[in-house]
């Protein structure tokens, strides 16, 4: 790239900028995390100037007191920054109150820090993340940066404090105004696949998961505003800076009003790569992705990873199009077996009268 060479070495020698970005709290029925996570905003290194909290409206009665808790919690942070609180009249869902709030601050912001009220901050949190919002202003091609860690095991680059990505992980994030317009979510509709199915995005050692991801929300009618945002920067072809070492930690899962609740599920590797001391500050010398991060999957390499995926199924459209994707024999050959052998699930979900 020719003007590598301009882009920041380390965080610290970047300036905080005066007028500082928001920092976006979205709440719902869930106080008891949200209370350890106001914590971590108050134990900042650098704290906001300003808080705005979307706080979804009521599924039934028994979500009143606690909605009314979690506006209580944000109301009492306001004696250290100030806070607005965007209480919905109804219930808007989590998926659209996320995207209607990213698109009412970012109508009057030109960037804001995001955290979800499950998702801890580690102290130097904010202060990175401002500085990292900075450093990537004008690169036009970085659509968003993220203090989560997440990357297929087999590639290991634990050595640099962050690197690319392709894919959105919200759980401490941030974000332009200008990028956030580009994909314009908020008029685009549920579903949103800007490559029409599942089928067609583009396969790499690590969008192969977006793609598993993507068929559960097609097969199953339902969205999601992190898949649909990670869609759409990869349809316009931008990158993400990710940390290596997660400064921030989900305590989510296991929570009966957890939209990830999973009972009796082992989900010790999602804080697997956190750190509450981490101070990451060695940026990527170039925004071109690692090749091993960015390899095309083969079409043997993709039957062989969706053998793995024990409850993934293909429809005939599904299988036509991933055989006019990869020409070769053999591929052609796994992908019909594993069509032939997930057949008892399509039927099995036909039978049901489930979408296959």
């Amino acid at each position: 790239m020719s003007n590598d060479q301009e882009l920041p070495v380390c965080l610290d020698q970047v300036k905080i900028p005066e007028k500082l970005p928001p920092l976006v709290l979205v709440a719902f029925t869930r106080p008891d995390l949200l209370k350890e996570v106001l914590v971590g905003v108050s134990q900042q290194s650098l704290l906001p100037q300003q808080i705005i909290a979307f706080v979804d409206g009521a599924r039934k009665p028994q979500d009143e007191p606690l909605i009314k808790q979690s506006i209580e919690l944000l109301g009492a942070l306001s004696d250290l920054v100030p806070v607005k609180i965007v209480a919905r009249p109804e219930n808007l869902g989590c998926d659209l109150n996320v995207i209607l709030g990213l698109h009412e601050v970012l109508s009057d912001y030109d960037s804001l820090v995001y955290l979800e009220d499950d998702t801890i901050p580690n102290p130097c949190f904010y202060e990175r993340m401002c500085r990292l919002l900075e450093a990537y202003c004008e690169r036009k091609e970085v659509f968003s940066i993220s203090a989560y860690a997440s990357f297929p095991e087999e590639f290991n680059q634990s050595d640099q404090d962050f690197i690319l990505s392709k894919r959105v992980f919200s759980w401490g994030w941030g974000i332009w105004s200008d990028r956030w317009q580009e994909i314009d979510l908020v008029n685009q509709s549920p579903p949103y696949n800007p490559f029409g199915s599942f089928t067609n995005i583009p396969l790499t050692v690590e969008t192969k998961r977006t793609m598993t991801y993507q068929f559960w929300l097609e097969k199953n009618l339902k969205t999601d505003w992190v898949i649909a945002a990670t869609l759409g920067a990869l349809y316009h072809n931008k990158i993400h800076i990710i940390t290596t070492t997660s400064f921030v930690k989900n305590i989510g899962f296991g929570h009966p009003e957890s939209k990830n609740y999973n009972k009796g599920k082992d989900v010790l590797w999602v804080n697997a790569r956190y750190d509450s001391s981490v101070y990451p500050n060695t940026l990527p010398s170039t925004l071109e992705l690692s090749p091993d991060l960015n390899r095309s999957l083969d079409g043997q390499e993709l039957a062989q990873y969706l053998q793995s995926r024990k409850n993934m199924w293909l429809n005939v459209a599904d299988i036509w199009q991933l055989l006019q994707h990869y020409s070769d024999f053999y591929s052609k050959v796994l992908l019909l077996k594993f069509f032939i052998a997930r057949m008892p699930l399509l039927l099995q979900r036909w039978r049901s009268g489930l979408k296959i």
